[in-house]
């Protein structure tokens, strides 16, 4: 009865991570083509893509919870990100990282597995035109 009810819980736990990981990287993926779609060369344009992103559903785990410590960054070459660029006419990528959800895991850890799982998610996409990159 022990083995079937580890079993069981297993399949319902890493259900719920496989659920809240597609939540997490759905938003990161929308998240990051429309502030790619917002990129236009200007300062202005890195503000908009921002406030944009903001204005995103932010809520995972079956809507009960909302994405905490995103992260908007952006970069010129796909390889060195920053959060505010300098010369924003260079910036052709942008990358939305959502990595502090952490789902409670509800029967595992009565057999000794984990309190919770991590189910971070990132996304990058380039302009011109906009698809995902990463």
């Amino acid at each position: 009865m022990f083995l079937l009810l580890a079993v069981i819980g297993l399949a319902f736990d890493l259900g719920r991570v496989y659920s809240a990981r597609n939540e997490a990287q759905m938003f990161a993926d929308a998240a990051a083509m429309t502030a790619a779609a917002r990129l236009d060369g200007t300062p202005a344009g890195l503000t908009t893509a921002r406030e944009d992103v903001a204005r995103l559903p932010m809520r995972w785990n079956l809507g009960t919870e909302e994405f905490r410590g995103v992260a908007i960054e952006f970069s010129a070459d796909g390889s060195h990100w920053e959060k505010d660029p300098k010369d924003a006419a260079a910036i052709r990528f942008a990358r939305v990282t959502a990595p502090d959800n952490n789902l409670e895991i509800t029967f595992l850890r009565a057999v000794g597995g984990p309190q919770t799982q991590n189910v971070a998610a990132y996304a990058v996409a380039s302009v011109n035109p906009v698809r995902l990159a990463e």
